[in-house]
């Protein structure tokens, strides 16, 4: 690098003095978060995903280069061109797709500013492609009790199902409750554990107590009662496997030998029971969170309550999500208050607002001074109540 433009990064305080092109430097952001092991594997999995999406078209780029028009010109291409694999026709990305392109992108490029290598973040100036929110659809209260009733002649199943109801759990969170994790005297059931599904096999991970998903449920009691049974079927299928059963923490549903169960093995498991109820257009898992989120908040919970049991780091998810939710009560609670403007209350109202004006008629004409007699005028000493 020429020594004027080190100069100015001394005096600035902000430049890059390798000189990296956007490919090096996404994939040393990548290694970075690697090494701390701060992120999911299916999030770090996506985002190696997403990075080679983006260095395929503008990897050459310098990264002090990178403007938020050459990044408005990558979201084009990848609409329009998207992945190339090598000897196969280009295959147009999807609007979300390259929405997460721009997401990565943007969080990439905001740690670049963090370090001081770029002054200002291109991907805050630039124009990812508008994506409809489609809200997923959740169970039926009818759909719940279809379901439940298919799911009775398996007891594991049943009890899947009854705590995917009553606490909203995601599937890796499902997957990754241990014994140990039950209070069953408290009634209680603490999530810290997750069990995801990558491309190398099953990982599972605790999740780190500053996090809001890892938190403790309240559990009813019939559902206790079932957690009583699974515990009892995972602690006879150990003694049975002795010593050949996984060591490491004991999983509540786990497959034979006691390792976790995978995920995509489950949500197989929940969409052939869809299958045997009818049920079509809902996901068979992810259904289930949204129907409890669905049934608190049209059941009275309030949003924070709603956020606590899901484990959204923020209300503000929970409102994005079900704000028709919210705007239903919402509008239910309009419907109450205009009640009182029925025939029936005006009548009400107006009855009991005249006896209070008869009442305080009634307090005033005791009060009034005496008239004077003579020659009318008032009284020399002032008169005064009491």
């Amino acid at each position: 690098m020429h020594a004027a433009q080190m100069r100015e990064i001394e005096r600035r305080g902000v430049g890059d003095p390798h000189r990296h092109d956007l490919a090096s430097y996404l994939r040393g952001w990548l290694a970075h978060h690697r090494e701390r092991g701060d992120l999911a594997p299916t999030t770090l999995q996506g985002y190696q995903r997403n990075v080679a999406l983006a260095v395929q078209h503008c990897g050459h780029v310098l990264l002090e280069k990178v403007t938020a028009r050459a990044l408005d010109a990558l979201y084009g291409k990848l609409l329009t061109h998207g992945s190339q694999p090598q000897g196969a026709p280009p295959r147009p990305l999807s609007r979300q797709s390259v929405l997460h392109v721009h997401r990565l992108l943007h969080t990439a490029l905001r740690q670049a500013c963090k370090w001081r290598l770029i002054p200002h973040n291109p991907a805050a100036d630039a124009t990812p492609p508008s994506v409809s929110h489609k809200q997923a659809r959740a169970f039926t209260t009818e759909e719940i009790t279809r379901l439940l009733v298919a799911a009775e002649g398996d007891a594991e199943t049943y009890c899947m199902l009854a705590l995917l109801l009553t606490t909203g759990l995601r599937r890796s969170e499902l997957l990754g409750i241990t014994l140990d994790a039950l209070d069953l005297e408290a009634a209680t059931l603490t999530v810290q554990h997750t069990v995801t599904e990558t491309r190398t096999g099953v990982v599972v991970r605790e999740i780190t107590k500053t996090k809001a998903s890892r938190r403790t449920l309240a559990v009813p009691a019939t559902v206790v009662t079932l957690l009583r049974a699974q515990k009892t079927r995972v602690l006879e299928q150990a003694l049975a496997w002795g010593s050949e059963y996984a060591s490491g923490p004991r999983f509540l549903f786990p497959v034979s030998g006691g390792e976790p169960m995978r995920p995509l093995n489950l949500t197989a498991r929940l969409r052939r029971l869809l299958h045997r109820a009818g049920i079509k257009g809902v996901q068979p898992v992810h259904g289930w969170r949204h129907a409890t989120a669905t049934l608190l908040i049209a059941g009275g919970a309030d949003v924070k309550t709603t956020q606590s049991r899901l484990g959204h780091s923020s209300p503000l998810i929970t409102l994005s999500l079900y704000t028709d939710k919210v705007d239903e009560r919402d509008r239910a609670a309009g419907e109450a208050l205009a009640g009182y403007l029925t025939p029936a209350n005006k009548r009400k109202a107006t009855s009991k607002a005249g006896s209070q004006w008869r009442r305080r008629k009634f307090q005033l004409s005791r009060c009034t001074p005496p008239r004077q007699k003579g020659n009318g005028r008032p009284p020399s000493k002032r008169w005064t109540l009491g």
